[in-house]
Parts: C-alpha cells; structure tokens; sequence
C-alpha cells in the first residue's frame, strides 16, 4: 500500500492531481497529513477525501525545526506500528515534513518514493532549510521523480542514477485544472476588473526577513505610483500590514482558485517563492525571482524569470518586456500519467 504524505500547502497542491489518478486507477493508498499548514489546507478537501491519517498537535507558535520534526517522528512511528501493510511512501518537495518522513521510512526499511527530485541551489542555506532537506531525502529515496532534465542531471552529479525518472512536474497539472474549471470568487474577479495590469507580489521566505524585506518593502512603496501592486500577505510578516502604502492592494493568503486566477489575469508577479515560479510559466507570465539563488533554473532560462535578489527597482522593466515566443514549458504536460506509468 502507498501512503501520500503532505504537511504544508504547496505539498498538497502538487499531490491533489496524483492523489485523484490513484483513486482513478483504483490504486491502494491511504494520505497522511502532518498537521503544518491546518488552516490552509481544509479547503482542498474538496479535491480529495479527509486524510485517513492527521498527527495532531505538532505546531506551536516559534517552535524550532528540531521540535517539529521529533513531533513528527514519534507520531508517525504509531501509524507505522498499526499499519503493517504499508510498503512504500511517497513524499513531495523538501519540506520538514517530507524529510522527516523520508528518514522515518528508512528507519522501518519502508519504500520512499520522491516527488520533485533533484532540486538544487548548492548552498544550503539557500533556502533554508529546504536545501538540505531535499539532499538528504536524495539519500534516503528508493525512487526519484524528477520535474527537469536540470534535475535528473543535478542527482548524476551526486552519483544517483539508478531508479532515476524524468516525469515533469505535477504543478502543471493542478494549474491546468483549476484554471479550467473554477472561477474566481466575486471579490477576486472585482480586484481583476478594477485593476489593469497589476503585479502579483508575495515575499516570505526566511532568507529574506529583516533587512532585506525591509529594502524590498521601501521600493515597492517607491515604485506604487506607477505600478499597481497585489501584495499577498504571509501570517509570519504581519509588519507589511503596518508598512506598505496605501497604493498597494493587500490580500490575505488566497485559495488556490482565486491565485490562479489572479495570476492568471496580471501583468507580472515579483515574488520569493518556489512554487510560484513554477506556475509564473505555467501561465505564461514575467517574474521577479527575489532570492539570490534559484532551484528552479528553468524558469530563469526559458525566458520568463529572472533573479534579482533584492534588487526590485533596478529590474521591474523587465516585466514590461513583451514576449515575442510562448516557450515550451519545461516543466512537462500529462505529469500524473507519467508517474503512474513509472511506478
């Protein structure tokens, strides 16, 4: 039996498409959730069944990575201990939980199939922590699903080469179905029609709060009487509330239908995260990539981001560039059939 484990979001996003062709084929699987992201995942229930599995009580507000991840350790370990039958697991990305997982699974000889293998920045505080999560799962994982030819390289380099799949990207799938089947919200669709040519912004990660956020937030302040800005806000900056003008349009975390559609319609997105820049090219859109390294060159080299670290003011031109030639996307298409036919 398989068992799909997500603890965060953007795991769950990745996996829904994946999750929904087991049910499909009639595959036997039961999901584990590990309780990270509770608030932000109730509402994709409606894309999958309730997890058969959720480990309760593993956040606390400022708790370290190294508390996280021994609450997971020892409650999955029950799970383990009443469920003989599970022979393989599968974990998507390079999160706290995946890794924890993985090393949990190795640790009772259980399968670890990897979704989104071989993503790399080499420096591993680069992000933080999810660099190194995603090697060492590298280490541990039984199967390797690669999204990119980039990736499938990365893990050659590292002398992993055996059960190693190039299958793309499960993102492209769960964008191309929400973006064709749901509609965004009445004041989703108000913030579209009222807003020409506005820039989706979100800024979050690690790396980047203190000084950095702090220089970002002041130049898109300075740059929001030419630009219209939709500033996504994140529950671990609440300043930005305190700190962005009043030009600036901000929106509490949306559902995944209303960001996909919200991206879908704007002139460009400026952002810090992974995921995004991955969806940038899955609707064909420019995108600051506010990091000083990236795991996800493809993005870079097709044409469609370009990294600029905190350097918004210098680079915003570039999202006026037009863009002669749709270019292929390099994240692949069909990627859950991929997957079913490699395992």
């Amino acid at each position: 039996m398989y068992l799909i484990c997500f603890g965060t979001r953007p795991e769950l996003i990745k996996l829904i498409p994946l999750i929904q062709q087991f049910k499909l084929k009639n595959i036997e699987y039961k999901t584990l959730f590990s309780g990270q992201h509770q608030n932000l995942i109730e509402n994709f229930y409606k894309y999958i069944d309730e997890p058969d599995f959720i480990l309760s009580d593993v956040m606390e507000h400022n708790q370290t990575l190294n508390k996280l991840a021994s609450k997971i350790m020892l409650k999955i370990d029950v799970i383990y201990s009443s469920n003989e039958n599970i022979d393989n697991i599968i974990i998507q990305g390079d999160t706290t939980t995946a890794y924890t997982i993985a090393l949990t699974a190795f640790h009772r000889q259980i399968n670890v199939i990897h979704l989104e293998a071989g993503l790399r920045t080499n420096n591993k505080y680069s992000p933080y922590p999810e660099e190194l999560n995603r090697r060492m799962i590298s280490q541990i994982a039984d199967i390797h699903l690669c999204p990119t030819t980039i990736s499938v390289e990365n893990l050659k380099r590292e002398n992993i080469i055996k059960n190693v799949y190039l299958v793309g990207n499960t993102v492209v799938d769960i964008y191309k179905y929400v973006f064709e089947n749901t509609h965004p919200s009445i004041y989703i669709q108000n913030i579209i029609d009222n807003n020409s040519n506005y820039i989706v912004v979100t800024l979050h990660r690690r790396e980047n709060r203190g000084e950095k956020i702090d220089l970002m937030w002041k130049q898109l302040n300075n740059l929001s009487s030419k630009y219209k800005f939709i500033y996504i806000t994140h529950p671990s900056l609440p300043k930005s509330k305190e700190v962005l003008d009043k030009n600036i349009v901000l929106l509490d975390p949306l559902d995944y239908e209303n960001m996909v559609h919200l991206i879908s319609n704007s002139f460009g997105i400026i952002t810090d995260s992974g995921g995004l820049q991955e969806e940038a090219v899955c609707a064909n859109k420019r995108v600051l990539v506010c990091r000083d390294t990236t795991e996800r060159p493809e993005t870079i080299d097709c044409g469609l981001g370009k990294l600029i670290d905190t350097q918004i003011t210098e680079n915003i031109l570039f999202l006026n560039e037009t863009i002669s030639n749709i270019p292929e996307n390099p994240y692949g298409n069909n990627v859950c059939e991929n997957i079913l036919n490699v395992l």
